[in-house]
């Protein structure tokens, strides 16, 4: 048998079909069972050449020049791939490295001929293609390997697994197959699985394929590589396409495995994202190629959207149109296939992407929803500096709009120099988000500033943006940006933004647009830097009293989707309490979770791992103290929670979008005078702790959350004795008291726990260690009923500690820092010492 030049025939792409050539080149021995003399790949004969494991024999198999390696006693008339020869009798349950045969044999690729198996049995085989590689699999053949039964394999089957467990190509089966073309399929995600399983008696089932690992980056090979887009992390199969990817030339996406054939029974979600409402979306379909009569279970779903609950736009099939344009800034394309059809001839589909932005759609100044754009009135004050003359003044008020977009493509009047004022009155501030721009002049030609303040006076300056430079909306894994948001210490901001004049040949070259929102500090709380929607609410500062609600619509979330968390955090001083309640709330469908209320509070129960909607109230420590989800009992509400230290109003959303937002809530928050609970020092030797009076709210859902400490500073060293009590009988969950040793790097000063006391015990005495004269105390309680309790300490001289022997065993110890019992004794001892030597003198 001739060297095998290439082992991997060439597959083409060519009218939308993949076409095998050079046949003549890939040849294969017929599976013939019952020889140990067949000849293989690497067996140039069956005999005629000196037998490594016995030299002195010359009648061992004839190896190829290169790669080949005999397969020793077991085998003497047949050769193997080097790195492989070890399972020449038996090429079942195995590993193949790429790196093992490339150092062996020179090669990265080679051929898998499974032994002749008596079902029902079972051979799997590791295929690791080392860093950077994919792993490419060929199928020609099949022998007693199941059958189809019309919807799926059955008594046995040949599969391909990825190192997620998920299936790159179909299961295939078959009697007596010889697939021409072969059955191509890939794995590009680490080390990929073939199982061979036979489920029936056979007397011979058996396969033969060939592998290969290629790099990645090969360009050459058989898979196919994707364009423009980006693999999402954790996923099977999801890809993100976003339009700043494909400026210059047009992304391309397919089905997996292409121009392969997918698998079984796949889901795969393909996220097209553009960074401005002006933006379309055209897909053209280069290849489609799906089993025929079978759009029910093999098709595309195109949602105008980020997610499949968005508006159904089109399903595609296999006799489908070729092109389509779709409006931004979200199109999700959901490629679904059921399971695997003979014959085995189907690859899927590869589209192009092209984004097109749609200029004349555009308002002369602002995007949907428009603002309100009054030209900046002669009173408005302008800088004298030449630099800042220019006819493109835009003046946004308050007053007429709260929220809203602008874009600066398609502004007929921004030549040069363009400015832009936020005009909001007082107590609102301005919140700025800069979506897009592009910068392309270097040296600082062209450039964004941004003033806090009505005007460009350079004292006013808080940032400046100089080309060449770029943003989008996204990044490279579709977030939004939020660190590129500006908000101002008063009620006024200015944009203002240059160009080169070379660049208004083509306004497109460069250009910004954002989002503004006027922010009410006095109702909405104070707005938190490099955060989206958290705000604090100080009971010093803050109202006594206010209202809760919702965030997520204004403008500055138009281009924000997934996972989204806000959080109103409130924070009573040292002598108040804060009370938060949850008067209303939409009904949260979703079966995923459901709301359960009892004596510790509302809590949410999910029956899945996956992130629900919920709206929960928590500590500062991350402690979840009532969480409302899913369908629950509207005759619960209102939830409050009574705290006396920080606590935050969680908002959570598991998917938002703008076109789709969270859902809908009202609560209010109280500040009250409160001494109950807070941090103390206390200083006395011996005193006593008493829950303080607290009258029983009337309403069903009403909690109180105490997060107390107390500091127990004694500076003598005395045998400290602490006893705790109480009449109520509450599990520990309900509340407890805790003894901590004191630690200078705790915050609170509490270190590790010494011990914990729960109502039910009635009573509980400690005496702690000799010199444990500084604790700390916390009590922790979240319940319906407030805790009843009592806290008694005294701090008592220890006579024996400060007796000579302890003093001596102190020494014997290897103590060198004497205490002050100990100079004391050395004290009386001298004087002691002195009145005899004055006695003997006398």
């Amino acid at each position: 048998m001739k060297r095998m030049t290439r082992v991997f025939a060439v597959l083409l792409l060519s009218c939308c079909h993949l076409v095998l050539v050079n046949l003549q080149q890939l040849s294969w021995t017929p599976i013939y069972v019952g020889s140990n003399n067949q000849v293989d790949l690497w067996t140039q004969g069956s005999h005629g050449c000196q037998c490594n494991h016995e030299p002195a024999r010359q009648d061992c198999a004839c190896c190829v020049p290169q790669g080949g390696c005999q397969c020793g006693a077991l085998a003497p008339n047949r050769c193997a791939q080097c790195g492989l020869e070890q399972h020449c009798t038996n090429m079942c349950n195995i590993t193949i490295k790429a790196d093992l045969l490339l150092a062996r044999s020179n090669s990265t690729f080679g051929q898998i001929k499974s032994p002749a198996l008596s079902g029902p049995a079972s051979c799997w085989y590791t295929l690791d293609p080392g860093y950077n590689r994919r792993v490419e699999l060929q199928v020609y053949r099949l022998v007693n390997t199941g059958h189809f039964n019309g919807s799926s394999c059955v008594s046995g089957y040949l599969e391909l697994m990825d190192s997620f467990g998920q299936g790159t190509g179909p299961r295939i089966c078959g009697q007596n197959e010889r697939l021409t073309p072969p059955v191509v399929m890939f794995a590009d995600r680490e080390s990929a699985l073939l199982n061979f399983r036979i489920d029936e008696t056979t007397s011979r089932s058996q396969f033969l394929a060939y592998f290969s690992f290629t790099t990645l980056t090969d360009n050459h090979g058989l898979a196919f590589r994707p364009k423009g887009g980006r693999r999402i992390e954790h996923t099977a199969c999801d890809w993100l396409y976003q339009d700043f990817s494909c400026k210059k030339d047009s992304c391309v996406l397919a089905s997996p495995g292409f121009p392969g054939i997918y698998g079984s029974n796949i889901y795969c979600k393909y996220h097209i994202t553009t960074s401005s409402v002006h933006t379309k979306v055209r897909l053209q379909f280069l290849a489609l190629s799906m089993p025929l009569n079978n759009c029910g279970t093999h098709y595309i779903n195109v949602y105008q959207g980020p997610s499949s609950n968005s508006p159904l736009v089109t399903t595609i099939c296999d006799k489908s149109k070729k092109e389509y344009t779709f409006p931004g800034p979200n199109v999700l394309l959901e490629f679904r296939a059921g399971a695997a059809i003979p014959p085995y001839d189907y690859t899927g589909f590869v589209s192009t992407i092209d984004f097109i932005d749609d200029v004349m759609a555009k308002p002369p100044t602002s995007t949907v929803p428009a603002p309100a754009v009054v030209p900046s009135s002669p009173s408005v004050s302008t800088p004298r500096d030449s630099k800042y003359d220019e006819p493109c003044r835009v003046t946004i008020k308050s007053t007429d709009t709260k929220s809203g977009h602008f874009d600066l493509r398609g502004n007929q009047n921004w030549k040069t120099n363009c400015t832009i004022r936020f005009v909001g009155k007082t107590p609102e501030i301005v919140q700025l988000s800069l979506f897009n721009y592009v910068l392309k002049n270097p040296s600082c030609q062209s450039f964004i500033e941004v003033y806090d303040g009505p005007d460009v006076k350079t004292k006013y300056r808080t940032k400046k943006l100089c080309g060449p430079i770029e943003k989008h909306a996204r990044d490279t894994d579709g977030r939004f940006r939020q660190r590129q948001m500006f908000v101002s210490t008063e009620s006024e901001m200015t944009l203002f933004v240059r160009r080169s004049t070379a660049a208004t040949q083509n306004e497109e070259a460069e250009f910004l647009d954002g989002a503004y929102n006027f922010f009410n500090e006095l109702e909405k709380g104070t707005l938190q830097p490099e955060t989206l929607c958290d705000v604090n609410y100080y009971g010093l500062s803050s109202s006594s009293r206010g209202k809760l609600k919702q965030p997520g619509t204004e403008q500055t979330f138009w281009n924000v989707e997934g996972q989204m968390r806000c959080s109103q955090n409130l924070f009573p001083a040292a002598n108040q309490s804060v009370s938060v309640k949850i008067i209303s709330l939409n009904k949260l469908s979703s079966d995923l979770c459901y709301t359960e209320c009892g004596d510790g509070g509302c809590r949410c129960v999910k029956n899945s791992t996956s992130v629900v909607d919920q709206l929960f109230v928590m500590s500062t420590k991350g402690d979840i103290l009532s969480c409302i989800c899913g369908d629950f009992q509207a005759e619960w509400l209102p939830v409050t929670v009574k705290s006396w230290s920080p606590i935050n109003l969680v908002y959570s959303i598991s998917k938002y979008s703008w076109s789709s937002k969270g859902f809908e809530y009202t609560a209010e928050y109280t500040y009250k005078d409160d001494t109950v609970c807070g941090y103390r020092v206390i200083n006395q030797h011996t005193g006593i702790l008493e829950s303080p009076m607290i009258i029983r709210e009337s309403p069903l859902n009403f909690y109180y959350h105490q997060d107390c400490t107390w500091l127990l500073d004694s500076n003598v060293e005395r045998h400290l004795t602490i006893e705790i009590g109480s009449s109520q009988s509450r599990p520990c969950s309900a509340w407890n008291i805790s003894v901590h040793e004191y630690s200078e790097k705790a915050d609170d000063r509490a270190g590790p726990e010494l011990y914990t006391f729960c109502s039910r015990e009635k009573n509980l005495t400690n005496t702690l260690p000799w010199q444990m004269n500084i604790v700390v105390i916390k009590l922790r309680a979240m319940t319906q009923t407030p805790p009843q309790y009592y806290i008694k300490w005294r701090s008592e001289i220890d006579r024996v500690r400060l007796s000579g022997s302890t003093a001596h065993t102190r020494a014997a110890s290897g103590s060198t820092k004497p205490t002050n019992s100990f100079f004391v004794i050395i004290f009386f001892a001298l004087i002691f010492t002195f009145y005899v030597n004055q006695s003997k003198n006398s």
